[in-house]
């Protein structure tokens, strides 16, 4: 491991925000057969060779499982001298997605030259490197979550120093570190693949305005941005297409032009900006999923993602060295008082997880067609390196939204390996007491710990094994899985039931931030909570059945069924006919919510169940008296729509699903969002906004399969599977679902009242069953038939 001299030996003063060149020049005899080079940097990295741009990284990770890149760079050698170059950059504090350690870059290259030994290219001391001053190292943090804006002055960029004729004389040998006392002993290459990358193309200009200039320091670019309302001059009714080059005319003393380019839809990546402009211009780029009244809206909480570029004199090409960002809007402040900035090109190179095949929907309903693609395009947006909680505010791989999205891929694309880092690097987070941190890999300490979601952890186990049918997992984590549900019998009452359990009692977000909230934070006995507990148990039942462990398995079973009956017992309203959030001090809770009772309907009684009609009508139907229901949020949407499915009103399941999911359409929105708005006025008058890009609201892909089509798995990988579809009214519905035997192709088409043709398309090696009857490969068609009791099979 190398780094800059200057900051090696800093045991104890880390630097911050140190940005650093390196460079490593070589000589080939020949043009290699293959080259491959494996890299890790703390706590970034950016990649080239000869000049070519190659990638970015690592991918997060525990620093005892540290994962390192492989690149394939065979493309980029050539016979003569050759030179790797890396940007780096070493934060020296915590994010959400990065544990610091100390300044560090690994690099091994390994290139076969045709009937000659392997020649390998290591970093030591002959390395050079140069501390980039380029890049501002005192610039602020975006968020407690995120690493520092980039405030780049490029005029102290060295030119061409990526390609291999490049001058480094005046460059320092770099120096290595030791490894005896490394916080690096465990080297792993990546087991998830590389990100692909694509370049796209702002699709134009949404509006243009001015801001009055209140300069502050840089450390203050925040702050500054804040203050700075723009007063929009010119706002177009849909993106002005970019034809040619877009000139923005000097700007009056103490003002600053403002241009909102528009990407279409949101996308994850790294801006790119081909400007040619003055020396000293500078140019501030606000990042915005959504944008209120025409203004990328910034407040001092929730801090948008800014960076800031200053110009040389002449032509750019400008693109975040590091920092990726999720956005649909740019809204840049371009302060050039001496003359034009023309931008030649606004575009980005995205980025995300690849996937080899994805589920696919066609549908008469144009409504819920626009839904699923909502859907899709945000699950997409939070598969980076992980399940990410938003793409665009914190990047985090949280384990409650995770534990959802893993199940919503299995649908989409059947690929496990973001399931598998997310149990496994969830697991690594376990303390002594068996409690899990709500998100892992984190470094900035955002204490403290979600119980709900280390129940989520477990029970994530249980869709895993489902789905994949790989159980090496279990058996690897099942000592930690016996800890984890350990620590919540400590908080066991008389009856069997949670109390007064410590740390965040998250659950839901609730109906929105302008709306009632679940009655979850007063202590006492949580219904959810406990219900969530309760498939914990039942969970760990199974796999001690898995296991073997008959013991394990019998203590389960009891603590499951005292708990069934002290929730049934002590946390139901029979005035109301629904069970309450809480029992706090022996009052019942005087708060109704969807979420603790799409719960009991999953994991505490059976669809015959004499309170389940109760609970419907109170609850669901959204036509009964009293107190208002707390609804769910987005986050809670899987669970309901499951719930509903099980007592037989999928159809109820749709309409919810339809006029929630539908506001975000008929905002214009291209992805699902945290809540069910984005912006609300709060009681001072300030506007609030929250998370545009948040997957864990992506669950109406999986109700297309699991309500309308009535999906379930019987076998891991779909091999073999039941089908009880319930089409809710609509003409004609049909979906493909990647198996790792091929896609299963079904379709719903209504041929008379109250009929449908469902059409199959089964691949070899696979079976349904439909009403009890064995399905076979290959394509067919059936026609059910509404009954009293469901739709049935005609002869």
């Amino acid at each position: 491991m190398i780094w800059h001299p200057d900051e090696v030996e800093t045991h104890y003063e880390q630097p911050a925000n140190a940005f650093c060149y390196f460079r490593k020049t070589f000589g080939l005899s020949g043009q290699p057969d293959a080259a491959r080079v494996l890299l890790f940097a703390d706590s970034r990295y950016m990649l080239y060779v000869n000049g070519n741009y190659v990638g970015r990284g690592p991918c997060r990770s525990d620093p005892r499982e540290q994962y390192v890149d492989e690149w394939d760079i065979t493309a980029h050698l050539r016979r003569g001298k050759n030179v790797i170059a890396v940007l780096a950059l070493y934060y020296g504090y915590g994010t959400g997605q990065s544990i610091s350690r100390i300044p560090a870059l690994a690099v091994e290259a390994a290139i076969a030259l045709p009937g000659q030994e392997p020649i390998y290219v290591h970093s030591d001391a002959g390395w050079k490197c140069l501390t980039a001053d380029a890049w501002l190292r005192s610039a602020p943090r975006i968020n407690g979550c995120q690493g520092p804006m980039e405030i780049v002055d490029m005029s102290l960029v060295p030119g061409n120093w990526t390609a291999a004729d490049y001058e480094d004389k005046a460059w320092v040998q770099a120096k290595g570190r030791g490894t005896r006392l490394s916080p690096f002993w465990n080297w792993v290459v990546r087991d998830i693949p590389l990100l692909e990358e694509e370049e796209i193309h702002a699709a134009g200009i949404i509006n243009t305005g001015v801001a009055t200039e209140l300069p502050l320091p840089p450390e203050r670019l925040h702050h500054q941005i804040h203050a700075e309302q723009p007063v929009l001059q010119e706002a177009f009714a849909c993106a002005q297409a970019l034809e040619g080059d877009y000139t923005v005319p000097a700007s009056l003393p103490g003002q600053a032009s403002v241009v909102t380019f528009d990407f279409g839809e949101m996308a994850a990546g790294y801006l790119q900006l081909e400007v040619t402009g003055s020396e000293g211009d500078i140019l501030d780029v606000v990042y915005a999923e959504e944008l209120w009244e025409g203004r990328a809206l910034l407040n001092m909480n929730n801090n948008r993602p800014i960076d800031r570029y200053i110009l040389a004199e002449g032509r750019h090409v400008l693109e975040p060295a590091f920092a990726w960002r999720a956005f649909r809007y740019a809204q840049l402040r371009v302060r050039n008082h001496r003359g034009p900035v023309i931008f030649h090109r606004v575009g980005m190179r995205m980025r995300r997880y690849p996937l080899e095949h994805t589920a696919s929907l066609q549908c008469s309903d144009k409504r819920l067609a626009g839904i699923w693609d909502i859907s899709a395009h945000t699950l997409r947006l939070c598969m980076q390196d992980g399940f990410l909680d938003s793409a665009s505010r914190e990047q985090q791989q949280w384990m409650g939204d995770g534990r959802w999205q893993a199940v919503i891929n299995h649908y989409y694309s059947g690929d496990s390996r973001l399931h598998r880092k997310l149990l496994r690097q969830v697991g690594q987070s376990q303390d002594w007491t068996g409690m899990t941190k709500a998100r892992y890999p984190d470094g900035h300490h955002n204490y403290p710990p979600i119980p709900s979601f280390c129940l989520a952890w477990i029970c994530s186990f249980r869709d895993y094994v489902q789905y994949t049918g790989d159980t090496g997992l279990l058996q690897e984590w099942w000592p930690q899985l016996l800890l984890a549900i350990r620590w919540f019998t400590a908080y066991e009452n008389e009856h069997g039931l949670l109390e007064n359990v410590p740390y965040w009692p998250f659950i839901d977000w609730g109906d929105g931030a302008r709306n009632t909230t679940l009655d979850v934070n007063r202590g006492g006995i949580v219904t959810a909570l406990n219900l969530q507990y309760l498939e914990g148990l039942q969970t760990m039942d199974e796999f001690a059945a898995r296991m073997n462990e008959r013991d394990a398995q019998q203590l389960f079973a009891a603590k499951g069924a005292r708990l069934k009956a002290g929730v049934a017992a002590w946390l139901w309203n029979g005035e109301e006919g629904a069970y309450v959030d809480c029992r706090v001090d022996g009052a019942l809770s005087g708060t109704i919510s969807e979420p603790a009772n799409a719960l009991a309907l999953l994991h505490l009684h059976g669809p015959d169940d004499e309170r389940v009609p109760r609970i419907f009508r109170r609850v669901f139907s959204g036509r009964a008296g009293g107190a208002p229901v707390v609804g769910g949020s987005p986050y809670f949407m899987l669970v309901i729509g499951r719930a509903l499915s099980r007592i037989g009103r999928t159809g109820r399941a749709l309409e919810l699903i339809m006029s929630r999911y539908g506001a975000m359409l008929d905002a214009g929105s291209t992805t699902t969002w945290e809540r069910w708005s984005v912006f609300h006025r709060q009681a001072d008058g300030t506007i609030a906004y929250s998370s545009a890009s948040h997957a864990w609201g992506a669950s109406p892909i999986v109700f297309v399969f699991e309500g309308i089509f009535g999906l379930r798995p019987l076998a891991p990988g779909f091999r073999r599977f039941e089908l009880a579809p319930a089409p809710c009214g609509l003409e004609q519905i049909g979906a493909a679902l990647p198996t790792p035997h091929g896609e299963i192709r079904m379709a719903l088409r209504q041929v008379g009242v109250g009929r449908y043709a469902l059409e199959l398309a089964i691949p070899e090696g696979c079976s349904g069953m439909l009403y009890g009857q064995t399905l076979a490969a290959g394509a067919q068609t059936i026609i059910i038939e509404e009954q009293a009791d469901g739709f049935r099979r005609l002869p």
